[in-house]
């Protein structure tokens, strides 16, 4: 479907970039996109996308952020990320008695967070029943399950509504905006944390990450101030932090927004995010020249191999790349969600599958690089040759 622009309305756009995906058996939400920029305000989007409801369906089935491999656990870099959010919105937030809500909570981490700062009403909100269990079981926390676009009305209105790592996915803005002005009391916060489409070019750790088949919104501070301005929110505080991801870093915009009544809506163009898209491509395609000689060995040892990674990175490379004509005998995810399906006929497989294998494992993951690595060699102790697409984060300069 056409994608009008949600910040302003227009249907003039021009394209950027396509982005194209491989698409595993079951549950794939689509085989691409078009990057387009408005041509009314500047803001950068996901065109020719689905329907708000299969965005919906997708979180519920194939969700990624239950933490499987870890038990539920977050790792320590979402927990410093966590701990930095309290830190930011506290001072806006001095009741502890005040309620918070987050919506998009996955496993219930950063309410957690706020928990541990002393706030004690609070609430998760997300699609993924796995995350709703996971949450109760390891902080006590309830976390409804229920898409964003769909959250109801609660009796009691919230001080605090968070939607972290959450704009970026949505694809009805608007609708989904008005849903969660309508938790807050007169004047409460929205914090929104979403990649700053503005240093994408700066923090470059793997070709097109930014582009992937979730991230449908690419926000800069001055599109996203325009879209809450809109919605009836005036800005509060805007922060452009550095999140680490595991082996990598991400830029990111953090921002505390205010219910407000009276926000003039004086929308400015975005000059930033045209320039810093075109900046990201040519990036991306000096990041993406390693990786492609890398693949193009392999396919041309005409080695068989198994692919350890199924998510994003994978299903890029696969679509872009020869990577599709390697002798790929099965991947591997510890995503039970991705478990049992395949890509063209070549199952996905559970990591346990590895010990009756012998072929080497080419990781297809940026982020999970060497952990990954670590479970081969050490946590199961595999003989298995590894084939790593990046440099090892330890050897970077």
């Amino acid at each position: 479907m056409e994608r009008d622009c949600p910040v302003c309305g227009s249907a003039q756009k021009q394209l950027i970039y396509t982005q194209k995906f491989s698409q595993i058996s079951e549950g794939s939400l689509f085989g691409g996109y078009d990057v387009v920029v408005c041509y009314g305000c500047g803001f950068g989007f996901a065109d020719n996308i689905p329907a708000q409801g299969e965005f919906d369906r997708y979180y519920q089935q194939m969700s990624k952020y239950e933490n499987e491999h870890q038990g539920g656990q977050i790792s320590p870099s979402a927990q410093e990320t966590y701990d930095s959010i309290v830190r930011q919105v506290k001072p806006f937030l001095a009741d502890e008695n005040a309620r918070i809500i987050d919506v998009g909570c996955a496993t219930g981490g950063l309410l957690a967070a706020f928990q541990k700062n002393g706030y004690g009403d609070i609430l998760g909100v997300d699609p993924s029943p796995s995350c709703s269990k996971t949450a109760q079981r390891l902080y006590g926390i309830r976390v409804e399950n229920t898409p964003v676009s769909e959250i109801p009305r609660y009796e009691s209105l919230f001080d605090l509504v968070i939607l972290n790592s959450v704009l970026e996915h949505i694809r009805d803005l608007d609708d989904s905006l008005a849903a969660l002005r309508n938790l807050l009391k007169p004047g409460g916060l929205l914090w929104i944390e979403v990649p700053d489409v503005s240093r994408f070019t700066e923090l470059t750790s793997a070709a097109f990450q930014q582009f992937s088949m979730e991230h449908i919104n690419f926000f800069s501070s001055t599109s996203l101030t325009n879209l809450l301005h809109k919605n009836g929110f005036e800005t509060a505080a805007v922060w452009h932090n550095t999140r680490r991801l595991e082996e990598i870093q991400d830029p990111a915009l953090s921002t505390l927004f205010r219910r407000s009544d009276g926000v003039a809506v004086n929308r400015e163009y975005d000059h930033e995010t045209k320039r810093s898209l075109l900046e990201y491509l040519d990036s991306s395609y000096q990041a993406d020249s390693g990786v492609l000689r890398i693949i193009d060995e392999v396919v041309e040892s005409r080695r068989s191999i198994i692919v350890w990674g199924t998510g994003t990175h994978t299903q890029r490379l696969l679509a872009t790349s020869r990577l599709r004509q390697a002798d790929i005998k099965a991947f591997i995810d510890s995503n039970p969600n991705y478990q049992g399906k395949n890509f063209s006929g070549v199952p996905v497989l559970s990591p346990d599958a590895l010990a009756g294998m012998s072929e080497p494992v080419l990781i297809s993951s940026r982020l999970y690089q060497n952990e990954i690595a670590d479970e081969i060699r050490t946590k199961r102790k595999l003989p298995n040759e590894i084939i790593l697409l990046y440099q090892s984060w330890e050897n970077q300069p």
